[in-house]
């Protein structure tokens, strides 16, 4: 949930106060660790749902503090952005039927979640990144009004000396620029907690994150990013670059990002994993009632931390070590923060089940990973997972293999294994790790589901209506707690939803052609002839839209010999133009009343598409 009560360092003097602060909590942390002071007994299992609020367009709908008020319920809070919610699950033993009783809760949660958000006409939606999410709704209206986000994201925007950058690649292209960190508002996780006797912490993680990319490749929910086809797992790449303070401006060295895989196997101590946080990232936020770690220590009682949590709550590894003040002993957990949220509800679970039983199996792989492995393969096989899913070939202890044959030969009985030494109830480990399996088998992740449909919505209906339409197909599926290898197919018979006041956004096209007003005539036509186009606006250096061209006018300059030789002399200087919020039913009333067939689509003066009494009656 993160520490609320933060404010900006105000000078080098509170630096420095923050800074011993920090090394107190360490050294705490330290002796804590040698004199065997961390409960060891059973291991619990927990979890946070991060969720999405769409509104009945099936757009983001910023509705989470008036959901939050009226639900009154301390397993929600809030999120970086007003169209997310997050649920703290409560932890279970692991044993026996943890894993169902952690789903039920869960599915209770969620319908408390969705009765409210119903009443602020809203639905919940599970998913790494809501497909109908536009880069509109990155604007800092957007950010919920917590000092927390706001004093962060002004920190981490000075630290970088200027905005944040997006640049994916993927079957699209991806370059966009923000002022605020809520490029990080677009994910949405399923976070796994698995607690961890300290004695064994060091292992365990580097076991954690020798397993990081064959999960990931059958968990991968977030090919979308604003209407482009980018990685299986986007996320990764994506939180990655929206909290990165590194810019190319300023540094030629190696720097690390605040988002990291890792920098190396731990080899001794759990402390290495802050130690490297201090030592690469500069403090960002303090507080002004931290208490004196190791004087807590000394009076026999469990010190909270808060200095060094404060300052792991600004850093990102994707296994994260959390710290747990629990009395009599404090606990360590391993916070798994790469899976995606969705498809459903029960794939959540079985991607819990999986990456536990993982974890707690019994194999001689685990020993000595970081004498047997170059740390580097193993980082490579997450990225690789991340862009490609399945379809992933991995670097698996000196082999290559395919992540199918990899995951069912070898890690399937592994996870059944480390659940069946947990005793786990048996008919849970077959319902979990059977929808896991039927997943890879059938090779079928929500992101090739994702894919595969938007493409066939796209071709039908064009990028947005596709990108709403998905997120309505999300919705309804996942009301039914439908694993995503079983969810049907779009087909032409089914119903897109049109409505009046539905926007203009969601059936322009943006992938348009355009000239400069100095352009030649010639290459005007030749655009409209090659590309079956009649509208043709002319763009500005900046994007700005200065007029517009269309065949009509080419036709009769041709049929009276005009003189023109530039687009200048031709082109349409008073342009009619929508915006991308303005309703269908307008587009359709300035359409007739103009006797148009075609309009550009202006966005704070910039040209962001195009829409044509074609696009409407395709989409009707």
């Amino acid at each position: 949930m993160g520490d609320f009560r933060v404010r900006p360092i105000r000078d080098k003097t509170d630096r420095r106060q923050a800074y011993l602060s920090q090394f107190d909590d360490l050294l705490a942390f330290e002796i804590m660790i040698a004199e065997g002071l961390f409960d060891s007994g059973p291991a619990h299992i927990g979890a946070e749902q991060e969720l999405c609020l769409v509104g009945p367009d099936f757009q983001p709908a910023p509705k989470a503090l008036g959901i939050l008020d009226e639900l009154q319920e301390p397993h929600y809070t809030n999120e970086l952005a007003l169209y997310n919610l997050e649920v703290n699950l409560d932890p279970y033993l692991l044993r026996g039927d943890c894993f169902r009783q952690t789903e039920t809760s869960l599915i209770q949660l969620l319908k408390l979640g969705q009765k409210a958000a119903a009443n602020h006409q809203a639905h919940i939606l599970q998913c790494g990144i809501m497909p109908s999410l536009k880069y509109r709704h990155l604007q800092f209206k957007y950010m919920t009004p917590e000092p927390r986000y706001k004093t962060l994201s002004e920190e981490l925007k000075r630290l970088r000396g200027g905005n944040f950058e997006i640049y994916l690649q993927g079957a699209d292209d991806l370059i966009m620029s923000l002022g605020s960190v809520l490029f990080e508002a677009c994910n949405t996780s399923f976070q796994l907690h698995l607690q961890i006797a300290a004695q064994d912490f060091v292992q365990q993680h580097n076991w954690s994150q020798m397993i990081a990319g064959p999960v990931l490749s059958a968990c991968v929910n977030s090919p979308l990013l604003f209407g482009r086809e980018l990685w299986a797992e986007t996320r990764i790449a994506l939180f990655k670059q929206s909290l990165d303070t590194r810019s190319s401006s300023k540094y030629l060295r190696d720097k690390q990002a605040r988002v990291y895989f890792g920098k190396d196997w731990l080899w001794d101590s759990p402390a290495e994993i802050w130690r490297n946080n201090l030592s690469r990232f500069p403090l960002l936020l303090t507080s002004d009632d931290f208490e004196s770690a190791t004087e807590v220590l000394s009076r026999g009682e469990v010190p909270k931390l808060r200095a060094i949590r404060l300052q792991n709550g600004t850093t990102y590894t994707w296994n994260r070590l959390c710290y747990g003040p629990t009395s009599p002993n404090a606990h360590l957990r391993i916070e798994c923060r790469y899976i995606p949220a969705g498809p459903s509800t029960v794939d959540e679970m079985a991607n819990f089940a999986f990456w536990v039983g993982l974890m707690e199996a019994s194999t001689e792989l685990k020993v000595g990973l970081n004498k047997k492995l170059d740390f580097k393969t193993v980082k490579e096989n997450f990225i690789k997972a991340a862009r490609t899913g399945l379809g992933t070939t991995f670097d698996w202890m000196g082999r290559l293999r395919p992540a199918k044959e990899l995951l069912l030969e070898d890690l399937l009985p592994l996870a059944k294994q480390g659940l069946e030494q947990k005793h786990i109830d048996p008919a849970d480990i077959d319902r979990y790790l059977g929808v896991f399996e039927e997943r890879v088998r059938a090779e079928t992740t929500a992101a090739s589901w994702t894919v595969r449909n938007f493409r066939s919505l796209q071709a039908a209906y064009g990028n947005s209506a596709a990108e709403t339409e998905l997120t309505r197909l999300m919705l309804t599926y996942q009301a039914e707690n439908l694993p995503g290898h079983k969810w049907p197919d779009y087909q032409q018979s089914f119903p897109v939803n049109i409505l009046d006041d539905q926007t203009v956004e969601y059936l322009m096209s943006r992938d348009i052609y355009s000239v400069a007003a100095d352009d030649c005539i010639e290459r005007a036509h030749q655009l409209m002839e090659w590309n079956g186009i009649h509208h043709l606006p002319v763009e500005g250096p900046d994007g700005e839209l200065l007029g517009l061209l269309t065949d009509g006018i080419l036709a009769r300059a041709k049929f009276t010999n005009s003189s023109a030789d530039y687009v200048q002399e031709l082109m349409i200087k008073e342009v009619a133009t929508v915006g991308p919020q303005d309703s269908i039913r307008d587009l359709r009333a300035k359409l007739l009343d103009k006797k148009l067939s075609g309009l550009p689509v202006v966005y704070k003066g910039k040209l962001v598409g195009m829409v044509t009494s074609r696009d409407l009656a395709r989409l009707l």
